[in-house]
């Protein structure tokens, strides 16, 4: 009886320990002292991640200094410098400094690549002909690298573009049936939640500070079209543009507009999808089908052979 009355005693703690810690964990309210507490640790932790990220940026920016001082002597005519400072720009790069950061790592990259092929293949007893050669061929993928990279990341970025456009267009659309005027749908568009952290709702939160500094919205407009180097970008801007001349439905147009969008991404899509049947005949003529050959004709090879040197 003694037993049972301890286990039940036991369990008795337990459980109601367990409910009570339950019960002020989820139920009851924080008291508001804990709160304070809590308010304070998070802005002290808060504080020191800005201290790590101001350090961290203020040596980054050093660092980017020093890459961007070995292009400053570089003899690049004024075509290449627009070039490439529109290319950065079209990347997602608008820092000033990105262009000198951009080729210092280009000189630097192909000198380092030419010198450290060099000494490799001079300690490896290789002829000076070729060793030369092969230096070349490194300080010429130096100069090659950092431009492969740069049209990586500027055709990914004009695919994001393309891909959340429609999407831009459709809440564009709404804000403009519900009686909001453009540059107000641009502002709306810019503050979404939903496009907070896509790279067109940043090109159209630009466009929105270039119009309230005063710069007009053609203007600002037309910019949006070169900095982003979207095809179908400079084409919406030639529909807002023609639209707003001529006094056509706004609504209606950015409606068609997005239906064309969404049918060519489609199109896009099932391109893709028809080329991906010719894409796979070379992984399975080279790497599946000799495997399955091994593996039905081995045995029936090796007793072949094993029969012939019998006989």
């Amino acid at each position: 009886m003694s037993t049972l009355l301890i286990a039940t005693l036991f369990t008795f703690v337990v459980v109601g320990s367990l409910v009570l810690f339950l019960l002020k964990t989820f139920v009851m309210p924080t008291s508001i002292i804990d709160v304070r507490l809590e308010e304070l640790r998070r802005a002290k932790s808060e504080a020191a991640q800005e201290v790590q990220i101001d350090a961290a940026s203020k040596e980054s920016s050093k660092l980017a200094k020093t890459v961007a001082s070995v292009s400053e002597n570089l003899p690049l005519s004024a075509q290449t410098h627009s070039k490439y400072k529109l290319k950065l720009i079209q990347a997602g790069y608008r820092n000033t400094g990105a262009f000198g950061i951009f080729f210092g790592i280009k000189v630097i990259l192909s000198v380092g690549l030419f010198v450290l092929l060099l000494a490799l293949t001079l300690s490896l007893k290789f002829e000076i002909n070729i060793a030369l050669a092969l230096g070349l061929l490194g300080f010429v993928g130096g100069l090659l690298l950092p431009n492969a990279w740069l049209n990586t990341k500027l055709k990914s970025r004009q695919t994001e573009i393309f891909h959340s456009l429609p999407d831009v267009l459709d809440l564009m659309t709404v804000c403009v049936e519900a009686g909001l005027g453009l540059d107000s749908a641009i502002i709306k568009i810019s503050e979404e939640k939903q496009f907070s952290k896509q790279v067109l709702a940043d090109e159209f939160k630009i466009v929105s500070r270039e119009t309230r500094a005063g710069k007009p919205r053609v203007e600002a407009m037309r910019d949006l079209g070169e900095r982003t180097g979207v095809d179908d970008i400079r084409s919406l801007v030639a529909l807002l543009i023609q639209t707003d001349r001529l006094g056509a439905s706004l609504s209606r147009s950015l409606r068609v507009h997005s239906d064309s969008l969404r049918t060519k991404r489609r199109q896009i899509a099932e391109e893709a999808a028809a080329k991906t049947s010719i894409k796979l005949i070379f992984p399975l003529a080279f790497c599946i089908f000799p495997s399955l050959f091994v593996v039905l004709l081995g045995p029936a090879a090796i007793k072949i052979y094993d029969t012939l040197l019998a006989h």
